[in-house]
């Protein structure tokens, strides 16, 4: 059994406009969250062994802010196509993966939301339908997938065990 957290970044600003894409940091909203998503991924015992970054500037922020409730020591890659690929970029770096589970994901949408789309076979229905309209910003996905490695991996396999939306947190 293997365990893929998909989670997009924070939510981040346009307040510097000259600044490029890659270089939007978190706004306050998103600092704010980040805080209640790393007390749900603790409390859930959500504990990656390998976390797959994007190089992006909000999206190393977002691992910042939940890396301290970690109880593990994960392995941590930073690949320029989490950045600038797409679905299969993402999916593909994945299936290259060898003994690593679980394994969290820190990207951008459209990216995070696709690939749980194109991952999800069952599960979770309600919170499914949560999330495929809009990825929220710093949503975490969570899915399970009942194979050994991670080549085996395909679209339509992944079984969505759990969902964590910033927004439901807000009103807990």
């Amino acid at each position: 059994m293997l365990r893929l957290m998909v989670m997009r970044h924070a939510k981040s600003s346009w307040a510097n406009p000259g600044a490029r894409d890659f270089e939007r940091e978190l706004n306050e909203r998103g600092k704010a969250d980040l805080g209640k998503i790393a007390k749900e991924i603790e409390e859930r015992g959500y504990q990656p062994s390998h976390v797959i970054c994007s190089p992006a500037q909000r999206t190393r922020q977002t691992l910042e802010g939940i890396t301290p409730v970690f109880s593990l020591n994960p392995q941590i890659s930073f690949p320029e196509k989490f950045y600038s690929g797409g679905v299969g970029d993402y999916l593909e770096y994945i299936q290259e993966l060898e003994d690593s589970t679980p394994v969290m994901i820190i990207g951008h949408n459209p990216m995070c939301g696709s690939l749980a789309a194109a991952l999800y076979g069952t599960g979770n229905a309600k919170l499914f339908s949560q999330i495929t309209m809009k990825y929220p910003t710093g949503t975490l996905a969570v899915m399970d997938f009942d194979v050994a490695r991670w080549k085996d991996i395909k679209r339509g396999t992944g079984a969505l065990i759990d969902c964590i939306l910033p927004r439901k947190l807000a009103k807990a």
